[in-house]
């Protein structure tokens, strides 16, 4: 591993681990290690039954980072991971810290180094493998007017995932799958044009917010009901229509059945 330091948001529970430091002496440092990470998560979820994945589908371990007092990372660190979620048996980790999944349900972990630092709770979602993605929303729509007072306006772009995993004779209604990554990409505007300004057109999230650099790209994880949603914002001039692709894989690395979807909005 290459000797670097870590971003600001590495350090997110240096704090909270740093608390046992701040009592009486100082102690030696296990291992030269000052602060820890949070745990890094490969992927939001995990399949029932299979192992954590990252999102090419290979297995992956948990991880935690370990940083000295110069800010550098420690290389041969050995953190130890502990299932919080109670009651009943939800995951077993490994030994080499890969995460099994025993159940269907939502699974808190801290990761300790040594006997003083200690994460915050990391959750993530043990789920039905899922096979399927539909929209949830009309496929084809047009920009609405702009209303009085705004700039510009901008259409849902909703799709629900979904597995058949745990399907029976006695069960019909397929489970909804949170957890899973959606991709949405901006893939044409017609007329194309590169007069056409970035901030003009964008992906936005919730909170009316957009990824940087131009906002042509953005990533949705799907929510209890299997559901995720971006939206496509427009001050609608200097073009007739956007398409944009909706994607995600199941936790394997292999695409969805019905991914990617495609949506097309227009101005007229």
């Amino acid at each position: 591993m290459r000797r670097s330091r870590l971003s600001p948001a590495l350090l997110l529970a240096a704090a909270v681990a740093a608390v046992g430091l701040a009592c009486g002496d100082v102690p030696t440092l296990t291992d030269g290690v000052a602060y820890i990470s949070s745990v890094i998560l490969p992927a939001p979820a995990l399949a029932y039954g299979d192992t954590m994945r990252d999102s090419m589908g290979k297995v992956a371990p948990l991880v935690i980072y370990g940083i000295n007092n110069a800010g550098d990372t420690v290389r041969g660190l050995t953190p130890r991971f502990v299932v919080t979620t109670v009651p009943g048996k939800s995951v077993t980790i490994t030994a080499a810290n890969l995460v099994l999944g025993d159940s269907v349900r939502t699974v808190q972990v801290v990761g300790r180094v040594g006997d003083r630092l200690q994460t915050p709770p990391a959750q993530f979602d043990v789920v039905w493998q899922p096979d399927s993605m539909l929209a949830a929303t009309n496929t084809t729509a047009k920009f609405p007017a702009i209303a009085t007072g705004e700039t510009s306006s901008a259409v849902a772009l909703g799709v629900g995932v979904t597995s058949g995993a745990n399907l029976t004779a006695a069960v019909v209604t397929r489970a909804t799958v949170p957890g899973i990554i959606v991709r949405y990409t901006v893939t044409r505007v017609f007329p194309a044009s590169s007069s056409i300004p970035d901030t003009t057109l964008v992906l936005v999230d919730e909170s009316n917010r957009f990824q940087l650099p131009t906002g042509r790209t953005a990533v949705d994880t799907t929510d209890a009901s299997g559901s995720a949603s971006r939206r496509i914002r427009a001050i609608p001039f200097g073009f007739d229509s956007v398409e944009i692709t909706a994607s995600a894989n199941n936790l394997r690395g292999i695409p969805l059945k019905g991914s990617p979807i495609r949506f097309l909005v227009t101005t007229k």
